[in-house]
């Protein structure tokens, strides 16, 4: 009876530790969705998509700047103006993501092809992204730090 008891403690503990696993293992994609939806609304040029994954407040370091979403609304909007051949595919590689709370924070590899006025340019970032649980139950990006690692053309 003894051992039959301390099966069905060990099974249980083992499948709650797994649905558990299962619940972290979800969320932690919840965010790495949100980056990836983010870099593809750059990719298609698209403000409203970009700043819909965004808080109001969101700060993104970018070249040695401090940009808020207007100033990355600025250089999406130049770059529509400037060139009907730009094209970017982006390859993120997630390193890292952590959740405390209603806080997510990720560092990843970010690759990219972009062409842009007849030339190709490849480049390589490492970046880390906060992001906030709004009370909705979404992640949004509060925080976009960029470093740029190589660029060939």
């Amino acid at each position: 009876m003894l051992r039959c008891t301390l099966a069905v403690v060990m099974l249980f503990n083992l499948s709650g530790n797994a649905f558990a696993q299962s619940i972290r293992n979800s969320n932690e994609q919840s965010l790495q969705t949100v980056v990836n939806k983010f870099f593809d609304a750059l990719a298609a040029l698209d403000v409203e998509k970009a700043k819909s994954l965004c808080t109001a407040d969101v700060t993104i370091l970018e070249s040695g700047k401090v940009w808020n979403f207007d100033s990355l609304a600025i250089q999406i909007s130049s770059r529509k103006a400037k060139s009907a051949d730009f094209r970017r595919v982006n390859k993120l590689n997630f390193l890292k993501t952590n959740i405390s709370g209603n806080t997510g924070w990720v560092y990843y590899m970010n690759e990219a092809m972009i062409t842009f006025d007849g030339k190709m340019t490849h480049v390589k970032w490492i970046e880390s992204a906060v992001l906030v649980k709004e009370k909705k139950g979404s992640w949004k990006i509060s925080l976009l730090h960029s470093t740029e690692v190589e660029r060939t053309p």
